[in-house]
């Protein structure tokens, strides 16, 4: 029988509340060591996140992945070649719409666009995640919105189930392209149909000729779940809801701790 060692030869990471404890924004040394051992064990990394690139910042830089999987699936960027493998956007027409229909019904609304962010007027500006990346949000504003990235949606809301339920019938009744692609507490995600970081993987697996069966994956996240779920080998973190470890074959502790470095020398990955 052969060992997981012999079988991964993927490794896709989630990043915040995987790699890198909320609110942080530099790699501990271990995480930054472990991409460089992934790489000389011949096995290809991944971040599959919903940053896109208004929020990476230097996280490409800091960790040289070979790929970034970001807006939960929505393009494949080739790090090395700076190109993109892969990309599937939203169509402006129906976001302008979706925030003309839904603004009212939340705290906030935003809009990826290549490497800027379009948002409503009430989108909070000093949450842990928005705060470093400020300067790359803008006033939503259709006529300046482009039409070849547009990546996701998200919507902060204290009612999650309620304005998803809203969502999805303005979607059915207009027959828009684009589908809630995750669920949280605090808010929502919008972006393209069968668009998610499982299947980005399932794509880039496939172009690089292996499956999802080579594939070790580290999650924490509602927007995780998929990935965990179809990989040979997921992991929720620690700190993941019931529901993200139910899927997962194995625990990791949380990213305070490296978990994601400690896990994959336990498994003899690198």
């Amino acid at each position: 029988m052969k060992k997981i060692k012999d079988i991964v030869k993927i490794a896709a990471f989630d990043v915040d509340g995987t790699l890198l404890p909320n609110g942080h924004m530099r790699f501990s040394n271990n995480i930054r060591k472990m991409f460089q051992e992934l790489r000389e064990h011949k096995i290809v990394s991944v971040l599959a996140t919903a940053r896109e690139f208004a929020t990476i910042g230097d996280f490409l830089e800091q960790l040289n992945p070979d790929y970034f999987i970001g807006a939960n699936g929505t393009f494949i960027w080739d790090v090395q070649n700076k190109e993109f493998v892969y990309k599937k956007t939203l169509i402006k027409d129906e976001v302008i719409q979706l925030y003309r229909l839904i603004q009212d019904d939340v705290r906030g609304f935003s809009i990826t666009d290549f490497n800027k962010v379009y948002k409503s007027p009430n989108v909070n500006l000093n949450s842990w995640f928005i705060r470093p990346f400020k300067d790359n949000y803008h006033d939503f504003d259709k006529e300046v919105l482009g039409t070849d990235d547009l990546y996701v949606i998200t919507l902060n809301t204290e009612h999650p189930n309620e304005v998803s339920e809203k969502i999805n019938k303005i979607i059915q009744e207009n027959n828009f392209q684009m589908e809630v692609s995750a669920i949280w507490s605090k808010g929502i995600f919008v972006g393209p149909i069968a668009i998610n970081k499982s299947n980005a993987l399932s794509y880039l697996t496939n172009k690089l000729g292996l499956s999802l069966d080579n594939l070790i994956a580290f999650g924490d996240s509602e927007n995780d779940y998929e990935m965990l779920k179809d990989a040979f080998y997921g992991v929720a973190m620690e700190c993941a809801k019931q529901p993200i470890k139910e899927v997962a074959k194995d625990i990791a502790l949380d990213c305070e701790y490296d978990g994601t470095y400690l896990k994959l020398k336990e498994l003899e990955i690198i």
